[in-house]
């Protein structure tokens, strides 16, 4: 079995979902993933690496951390006459996406930001996807977790 992996991905304000920069709609987008059957995250150009079932996802945005899911199965790749009517479109093309978990779909009650992170573990993020130990996650849980 493949180990399971802990991650950031860094919503863009490229993506039409989220061009508004609204934290409060970038948390109620993850939110209302809870309530569909099938909940998935997709992706654009790059997508994250080797991310087996049951690796955690933390959601970013405009430097935030503000939630978090389990994913339910691998990476999928997005049908080609998919991405080719968004093209056409002229909207974001997604190249491959994850199934969410929605019963392990979760809002954190404190956003701590990337700078707050990345100075209590003493690691830089990257654009667009961070990855991180067991350790290191549950020191961000404890962080975004805090009252």
């Amino acid at each position: 079995m493949t180990e399971q992996k802990f991650f950031v991905f860094s919503l863009s304000e490229k993506d039409e979902a989220f061009s508004h920069k609204d934290m409060g709609k970038a948390v109620s987008w993850l939110r209302d993933k809870k309530e569909e059957k099938n909940p998935l995250c997709k992706f654009a150009e790059k997508s994250p690496r080797d991310v087996p079932s049951g690796s955690i996802i933390l959601f970013s945005f405009d430097a935030q951390i503000f939630g978090q899911a389990t994913l339910k199965g691998t990476k999928k790749e997005v049908p080609l006459k998919e991405q080719e009517a968004r093209r056409k479109a002229e909207k974001t093309v997604y190249k491959h996406f994850v199934f969410l978990e929605p019963t392990k779909i979760e809002i954190f009650p404190q956003h701590p930001t990337k700078k707050e992170i990345s100075e209590k573990l003493n690691k830089n993020f990257s654009p667009l996807f961070t990855y991180f130990t067991h350790e290191e996650y549950q020191k961000i849980l404890k962080m975004a977790k805090k009252r």
